[in-house]
């Protein structure tokens, strides 16, 4: 028996919430239930919101709205949004009718923000201030709100009247300015900011490249609504990380080590039948040339060799591109320079590869022949494969698809069967000419 499996509550309340998660997720769902639920209500909604998603919503569906609304009490609105978010309907409805009045307002407002963008992702622990106050107000201020909750002190938030940002205010800076001076007089009217509907790319590729503590959230009226905290971007990061890494071997992008069997076979078994059908159709290319490979049957030795040096060649391509879209570093613009570049890159390794593997033929077969198909054919698919690497991730782009979207499945596909049909094809041509 593992020690996961023989958990005391009293264990537990030792712990941070956070490998409080990590022990829960390890359990079946009925004894990691029966845990969360032996713990302080303070605790165990903490401990609930760092585990993962799926976790966490197969956790709160056997719970009743009282019992979720006093785990919720004291974890704030953006996490309890997040959580909220993973039920639907009247479980959904009941759990919003169970919470505090202050704090269900705050939910609601978040839940109408898909949860992928900043809207969703922001929290309203702030502190905003008029322009025209004094440092020593600013200063009263944030101790007030210090008393009545957590607020992120990192930055004030400068506003108008009308909840605008016009500046924002460093601690720093606060800390190091007289307290007679004014707040408009000392802010940075320089601000980088997010809009509510920001994907999680952007808000990554924000944090990434600024390196800011935090940064405000806007609305289409560009009124202050709340704030991404780095931490929440670099969760934000791993889990743009995680969904393209697992998006390009066709899984959905939430699936864990500890996902229940029957929904993680419901997620890989339609991708293994697509995969299925791309394989079926590199060996019906196979099958066109079935009467070459009689005559010559060293070429079925270098199939899998040609194939797979593609693939290889293809998944460089590929995984460079993905990241560099991911990251913004790369846009629908770049696409002409990158496809030339890559390209170039692989004529040059095809032509070393392609060399390397006539020889091998050559030598290993004693036919000048099947080394020089072998050879060209390496070349011809380590160009296509370089193709491809670049124009699918382009392509899902211009659909408004995720770029990583099983593209490793399609790029497996075109190496596959241009491969064959590239190797195949030559040697048909090389056994004309050989009189075969």
């Amino acid at each position: 028996m593992s020690e996961e499996t023989n958990i005391l509550p009293e264990e537990l309340i030792r712990l941070h919430p956070a490998d409080i998660a990590d022990r829960l997720e390890r359990l079946p769902l009925e004894e990691a239930g029966a845990l969360l639920r032996a713990l302080p209500a303070d605790l165990a909604g903490r401990a609930l919101s760092e585990m993962a998603p799926e976790t966490a919503g197969d956790l709160m569906e056997g719970f009743d709205s009282s019992l979720l609304a006093s785990l919720f009490e004291n974890v704030s609105a953006h996490v309890v949004a997040d959580l909220a978010a993973l039920v639907e309907g009247a479980k959904l409805r009941s759990l919003l009718d169970a919470l505090p009045g202050e704090l269900r307002e705050h939910v609601t407002g978040l839940l109408a923000y898909a949860s992928d963008t900043a809207g969703g992702i922001m929290s309203g622990s702030f502190i905003a201030i008029r322009a025209d106050r004094t440092i020593e107000e600013a200063q009263q201020r944030i101790r007030q709100r210090g008393r009545d909750s957590q607020p992120d002190v990192s930055y004030l938030y400068v506003t108008d009247g009308a909840r605008r940002l016009v500046g924002v205010l460093p601690l720093r800076d606060l800390v190091f300015a007289r307290r007679d001076q004014r707040v408009g007089d000392v802010m940075s009217r320089t601000v980088r900011a997010l809009r509510v509907d920001a994907d999680r790319e952007e808000i990554a590729r924000e944090f990434e490249h600024y390196h800011f503590l935090a940064l405000p959230v806007l609305d289409l009226q560009s009124r202050l609504v709340g704030i991404v905290k780095a931490s929440d971007a670099l969760h934000v990061a791993q889990a743009e990380a995680t969904e393209d890494m697992q998006l390009m071997v066709g899984l959905s992008g939430e699936e864990r080590v500890f996902t229940p069997w029957r929904r993680s076979l419901g997620q890989r078994l339609p991708w293994l039948y697509v995969n299925l059908a791309t394989a079926f159709a590199a060996a019906a290319v196979v099958g066109l040339f079935e009467g070459a490979i009689q005559r010559w049957t060293a070429l079925a030795l270098f199939l899998p060799v040609i194939a797979g040096q593609g693939g290889n060649a293809g998944m460089q391509t590929l995984t460079i591109v993905v990241r560099d879209m991911a990251l913004g570093e790369m846009t629908m613009k770049d696409g002409r320079r990158v496809l030339l570049k890559e390209l170039l890159l692989a004529l040059i390794n095809g032509l070393a590869i392609g060399l390397t593997v006539g020889m091998i033929g050559w030598f290993w077969k004693g036919s000048v022949e099947l080394g020089l198909v072998a050879g060209a054919a390496m070349v011809l698919n380590t160009l296509a494969a370089a193709f491809s690497g670049v124009a699918i991730p382009l392509t899902l782009k211009a659909v408004r698809l995720d770029p990583a979207l099983a593209s490793s499945i399609l790029l497996t596909t075109v190496t596959d069967v241009a491969g064959f049909f590239f190797f195949l094809g030559l040697a048909v041509l090389a056994m004309h000419s050989m009189g075969l």
